[in-house]
């Protein structure tokens, strides 16, 4: 108090401003803190609550498998049922290609761009190798995001300029095997969807569940295209997601422009057909 009264006295303030002044800046310089720690706890708990729905989730899934199978099959006429246990087949054959296949997708990117960091001399080289591995699960956007946050890293604690630009090219380079010789041999041809797709189901996927919805746009978007093609009346729309569109753009007309592939009538019903 004495403090407050002799800077009053010296600097001639009104003791009443100076007092809301100080009461006002202390209590929004106590806000700022605590609204970093509120919303760091809300971001967190909101990333805790999304692993443990999807583990839930893919718990319960496995455990009424079964169930769900056999309720799909009772929905299908009898005569159809031979194939749609044969599809089943193909979408577990390819869940586990896709698990698998990503798992050891994750493992040579992690090794791959850790040693490249870790030549070029980045802290943490594998650390932020596995990071842009499991970022990949993410297509473009997590790819980027894996890229981005090494270069940022290493703009602030290198010591040379020449690091973040080789670290940057390094992920280019490595980018480039992964999509032309690592996937293609590793994943194979069955889990490619054209960059289009992708994108929307990126876009849709983030709109309905967030992260983890980006995370389970590819293979759900696998899954579709091996759904569609069991099916006459869909298997141009199986073409249509493929990866390398623009190489089969004539496989419409010449394979698929048969009457029992025009998908079109199941919304519009044919005058002819009356």
């Amino acid at each position: 108090m004495r403090f407050m009264d002799w800077f009053n006295q010296y600097f001639n303030v009104d003791p009443e401003a100076s007092s809301s002044w100080i009461s006002e800046n202390l209590l929004s310089a106590f806000d700022t803190p605590f609204g970093f720690i509120r919303e760091s706890f809300e971001s967190g708990t909101n990333i805790i609550a999304n692993i443990i729905l999807i583990i839930l989730i893919t718990y319960f899934m496995l455990l009424y498998r079964t169930a769900f199978k056999n309720f799909v099959l009772s929905q299908v006429n009898p005569k159809y049922r031979t194939n749609t246990e044969q599809l089943f087949e193909q979408l577990q054959k390819l869940a586990k290609r896709y698990m698998i296949g990503q798992g050891l997708v994750i493992i040579i990117l992690g090794l791959l761009i850790g040693s490249g960091l870790w030549v070029i001399g980045v802290p943490y080289p594998f650390f932020w190798g596995f990071l842009a591995g499991f970022l990949e699960l993410i297509p473009y956007v997590g790819t980027t995001i894996g890229a981005v946050l090494p270069f940022t890293y290493m703009l602030i604690v290198a010591d040379t300029l020449w690091q973040p630009w080789a670290v940057l090219a390094w992920y280019i380079m490595v980018q480039q095997l992964e999509g032309n010789l690592i996937s293609p041999n590793v994943m194979g041809a069955s889990v490619k969807i054209n960059p289009l797709f992708i994108i929307i189901g990126l876009f849709l996927g983030a709109f309905i569940w967030g992260i983890p919805g980006m995370i389970l746009a590819l293979p759900i978007l696998a899954i579709s295209k091996e759904i569609f093609r069991s099916f006459e009346v869909l298997a141009p729309i199986s073409y249509l997601m493929e990866d390398g569109l623009s190489r089969k753009s004539n496989i419409f007309l010449e394979k698929f422009d048969k009457d029992e592939n025009r998908f079109f009538k199941l919304f519009f019903k044919d005058k002819n057909d009356t």
